[in-house]
């Protein structure tokens, strides 16, 4: 089968493209050690126009395609490829829903499940782009103008914990492929430095029955990324749904195995395991401090 990997970082940032290297690499092999031709954009540094033309050219041309992008531009990317295509990743319109913080964060909480308070009457505060991607552009404050935050902000309470991530595979069933412990440097921003996989919680089957919750309540479909805050006292705070791979899908494809083959199994109805155990811990960092 020839398939269609595109990552936006890597082909059009390449000097701020590090972890997306990384994820790009890490799919493409396994999609290769899975007996797949695989085909990749060529670098057309800030030409989005070439990009997306290249884009549409390779998804006419190839049986299944993937993208990752950063979320305010994944979804037309994931429509784009949807025409042409048999789409690998998650469906446009749960992208769509998973972009946008703010609507993803209310409808996470009428699902019954918890997410940081949003513009609580006290801080401190966490300042996000409503439909920013991982670290990027989030601002940790203790007070701010009111004025100065206008509707594509995110003003939601800083929840104190332990970071974490949890990796999903979404087929016809759900497959929990690791808990992922999240190295994040806080101070007036909050800056992702890594990752270690597989990472030890109390109370992990509850924690994964969230985030595969989360991830069906957004309508997500093959792998997605859970981000939460686990506090001291047990609650489970669903900070993010991440419609595609996440940095973490190099860690944990070191450990389980080829993650690539089962995004494929999912995808066309195959049966997904029923439990995976990790061989060995492997830790991913970034020299960019933010992603």
């Amino acid at each position: 089968m020839d398939i269609l990997l595109a990552e936006y970082a890597s082909a059009m940032l390449p000097d701020l493209a590090e972890a997306g290297r990384a994820m790009l690499e890490t799919l493409k092999r396994g999609f290769q050690r899975s007996g797949h031709v695989v085909h990749v954009p060529q670098r057309c540094t800030g030409d989005a126009a070439t990009f997306c033309s290249q884009v549409k050219q390779l998804a006419r041309s190839c049986d299944a395609g993937m993208i990752i992008a950063p979320d305010n531009v994944l979804h037309d990317f994931t429509v784009l490829v949807e025409q042409h295509t048999t789409n690998l990743g998650c469906p446009s319109e749960a992208v769509r829903r998973a972009a946008d913080k703010l609507s993803a964060s209310l409808a996470l909480s009428e699902g019954s499940l918890t997410v940081p308070e949003i513009s609580p009457p006290t801080g401190p505060y966490v300042l996000k782009p409503r439909y920013g991607c991982g670290a990027e552009g989030i601002q940790v404050v203790e007070a701010f103008d009111v004025d100065g935050v206008d509707e594509n902000t995110l003003v939601s309470k800083l929840v104190m914990g332990d970071h974490v991530s949890v990796s999903l595979i979404i087929g016809r069933t759900a497959l929990p492929l690791s808990v992922n412990k999240q190295h994040l440097r806080i101070d007036d921003a909050i800056h992702y430095v890594g990752n270690t996989t597989p990472y030890a919680v109390p109370n992990a089957k509850n924690v994964i029955t969230q985030a595969v919750r989360a991830a069906q309540l957004l309508g997500c479909e093959g792998y997605v990324g859970v981000d939460i805050v686990l506090q001291p006292d047990g609650v489970v705070n669903i900070v993010d749904v991440n419609p595609r791979p996440t940095t973490a899908i190099v860690s944990v494809d070191k450990v389980i195995g080829n993650v690539a083959d089962l995004i494929l199994k999912a995808r066309f109805g195959q049966e997904l395991p029923t439990l995976l155990t990790p061989h060995g811990t492997h830790t991913f960092r970034t020299n960019c401090g933010t992603i």
